[in-house]
């Protein structure tokens, strides 16, 4: 038993001496597999930009984008692929000398492949490789979209998630626009070349217009297409539709504090303009002591009822709401309410609940 034990002994020992556990591999082995499966990106491609494309003009190349990949330039017209140095985490460098066997010109176009593992993310340089020319490739970085697609995300148990993806122009960004009680823009990420996705989680109460068409936009650059997709929601099982929405539900839109005379009408209307008629026939230019005597005993009779009135004036407070089909309704408390702009609320019976 002494002896068996000797090996395990060792091997411990050896570990601890190099600083690492035996146990860490196993870390280090989830750590890797997390960091192979996290999207790739390519955030940035940049070249600085010669005066001539001659032979032995230097040629500087940037790319940014995910870390601990390898990234590789392909120019058209070169006799050779350039691979780029890791500078830094997720950024690229490297450059390239034009050879006289080099086919490259101003208008050659410039491309980048990011890779890691079996994953490849691709780009393309946005300028020309020459100061003075063109954005190159002009008719080809025209966006092009293919496809707009619905989908419900899985593993979401209760929550309403919907996953869209636009497949398209690679090497763009991409969004589309949702209709219905709280219209938004969904950012899609680009998860294979011309491939983006995103996911949007409809807040509770909100209700998405299924009726209307699903719009996408791709943009590459300064130009950006548009398409519109009548039939996105077609056979996706989306029970916040505008139709099966909370009929009860609302969003507080204002909280006013009014003031109110005893028969509940708001001062500064009706009471002001009793007042103004009142005090003008008493000083007002008259036909003598008839008129004056007609004004004393209405003026005294309006006069005593006003005085009543706002001896019993009081605040009340009025809440403003549109519901969930955009009908806007307000309801009066005698007593300030707890509720705020943007509140989402509830209907039960005439009064107000707050949603939680």
């Amino acid at each position: 038993m002494k002896h068996s034990m000797q090996p395990l002994a060792m091997a411990l020992a050896c570990a601890l001496v190099a600083g690492s556990p035996f146990w860490a591999d196993g870390a280090e082995a989830q750590a890797s597999s997390r960091a192979a499966a996290a999207p790739l990106r390519v955030t940035g491609f940049d070249v600085e930009q010669v005066d001539r494309l001659e032979p032995g003009a230097e040629l500087n190349f940037t790319v940014w984008g995910t870390a601990g990949a390898t990234v590789l330039l392909q120019i058209d017209g070169s006799r050779r692929t350039l691979r780029l140095d890791e500078t830094s985490p997720g950024r690229y460098q490297g450059s390239y000398i034009v050879g006289r066997s080099d086919r490259i010109g101003p208008e050659s176009r410039v491309h980048a492949n990011l890779r890691r593992a079996n994953r490849v993310a691709t780009a393309q340089l946005g300028e020309a490789l020459q100061v003075g020319w063109a954005l190159p490739g002009e008719a080809a970085l025209m966006p092009e979209i293919q496809s707009v697609a619905v989908t419900r995300e899985p593993g979401r148990g209760r929550t309403e998630a919907l996953r869209y993806t636009v497949r398209g122009t690679p090497g763009g960004q991409a969004s589309v626009h949702l209709q219905g009680s709280q219209a938004s823009n969904v950012v899609l990420d680009e998860q294979r070349p011309g491939e983006y996705v995103g996911t949007y989680v409809l807040p509770q109460g909100a209700w998405l217009d299924t009726e209307q068409p699903l719009v996408a936009q791709l943009r590459i650059g300064d130009r950006s297409v548009r398409s519109s997709a009548p039939n996105a929601y077609a056979g996706v099982n989306v029970t916040s539709r505008r139709g099966d929405a909370c009929r009860d539900c609302a969003t507080v839109q204002a909280v006013n504090a009014v003031t109110v005379d005893g028969e509940g009408r708001v001062l500064g209307t009706v009471a002001g303009g009793v007042l103004g008629a009142v005090v003008g026939s008493q000083f007002g230019k008259g036909d003598g002591r008839t008129a004056a005597g007609v004004a004393g005993a209405v003026g005294g009779a309006l006069l005593g009822r006003e005085i009543q009135r706002r001896n019993n004036q009081r605040t009340q407070y009025e809440v403003v709401v549109r519901m969930n089909d955009g009908v806007q309704r307000t309801v009066v408390y005698a007593e300030a309410p707890n509720f705020h702009i943007g509140d989402r609320v509830r209907f039960v019976g005439d009064a107000l609940e707050l949603q939680r």
